[in-house]
């Protein structure tokens, strides 16, 4: 009658070594953008950024401006795919593909890109301009989701309104802005040294959180939400729409509006580390994504990646938190495949019971 065991087997190979060593920083970029069907625009990045700081060189303020609204266009239509199509398919309920194909068909225009997803947020999402459900609390999203105006709404209503689902206290990775440069070579250089740490890496030697939610769990209504309900399923889902929410403002370089919170913050950052090494980090819709690079005579002689899916599914890490605490019952495989989800792996995944 409880949650024994929790088991979390990766085959995920581990091959930036062996797919980068021998070539040119340009060679490796351009290979990281392809090899990657998810976040391949964050691969690319990370990858330009590490190899620039390896070499010394800092791109100018339009190259870089050009990388990090490439990014936030891959989050949003990362995060968009999550609440549109994977959730409501969990939920039992018709996902809207149709709005989803909007929104990607703008992705080569960033203010074109900007305006589709504003009005995918107020006429589908939200049932509200975005502007105006940011300024609400966490007593208006409940209203919110109660009126259920949106079939995100709904979805949001149909968690209830007791604990969250797969409560998860382990520590959360600092994101990009608040991420200490000497936290950060420390990182770079541990995947340096040991392969096996880019496979199940630790934050001051415990297993962390990183995505959405760890980026803004300051954020006042996901604050409040993880206060009085827990940090899970309900609240990581909360982040990715806040998130998403926020990104038309971003895309346009606009202002703050008064009475709001700044959600996303910085996105790109890359650190030279010893000669000829250097590091990036790319904030991407499922978490810190870090690439480690050491060169030696132009071409490429270590590559480290430390993708986001290795945190949040380390073998002691929030997803095994998260189903250990799951209560038992006919739906416990649906509510462990809620979990996984909401932590979104950027592979196919499967949930197996054992009964003892």
């Amino acid at each position: 009658d409880a949650v024994t065991c929790v088991d979390i087997r990766s085959s995920r190979p581990q091959l930036a070594q062996k797919l980068m060593a021998g070539r040119t920083p340009e060679e490796a970029a351009d290979l990281a953008g392809l090899i990657f069907s998810l976040c391949g625009k964050a691969q690319k990045v990370a990858a330009q950024s590490a190899c620039e700081a390896a070499r010394g060189q800092t791109s100018g303020q339009d190259v870089l401006k050009q990388r990090e609204r490439g990014v936030l266009m891959e989050l949003a239509q990362e995060h968009a795919w999550r609440l549109l199509l994977n959730w409501p398919e969990q939920a039992g309920r018709a996902p809207d593909m149709a709005s989803l194909l909007v929104l990607r068909q703008k992705a080569k225009d960033p203010l074109a890109f900007a305006d589709a997803l504003e009005n995918l947020l107020g006429a589908i999402l939200l049932g509200e301009s975005p502007v105006l459900w940011l300024t609400r609390d966490l007593t208006g999203f409940d209203l919110w989701r109660r009126e259920g105006r949106t079939l995100v709404a709904k979805l949001f209503a149909d968690l209830g309104d007791g604990p969250d689902t797969g409560i998860c206290r382990c520590a959360l990775l600092p994101p990009l802005a608040m991420l200490e440069v000497g936290l950060a070579a420390d990182l770079a250089r541990r995947a340096l040294a040991d392969p096996t740490f880019c496979a199940a890496p630790l934050w001051n030697g415990e297993a962390a959180e990183t995505g959405a939610l760890a980026r803004i769990a300051d954020h006042p209504m996901l604050a409040a939400w993880i206060a009085r309900r827990g940090r899970g399923v309900g609240a990581r889902l909360l982040a990715r729409l806040l998130e998403l929410a926020e990104l038309p403002r971003r895309l346009r370089a606009e202002p703050d509006p008064v009475g709001c919170s700044e959600v996303i913050r910085e996105v790109v950052r890359a650190w030279p580390l010893e000669e000829n090494a250097g590091m990036a980090g790319v904030e991407t819709s499922r978490g810190l994504l870090i690439h480690v690079v050491r060169l030696k005579e132009g071409k490429i002689a270590d590559y480290r990646i430390v993708a986001p899916t290795e945190w949040n599914f380390h073998p002691a890490g929030p997803l095994a938190q998260a189903l250990a605490g799951l209560r038992t019952g006919p739906g416990l495989e649906s509510a462990a495949r809620l979990v996984s989800q909401s932590l979104d792996p950027c592979v196919a995944y499967g949930v197996e019971l054992l009964e003892q």
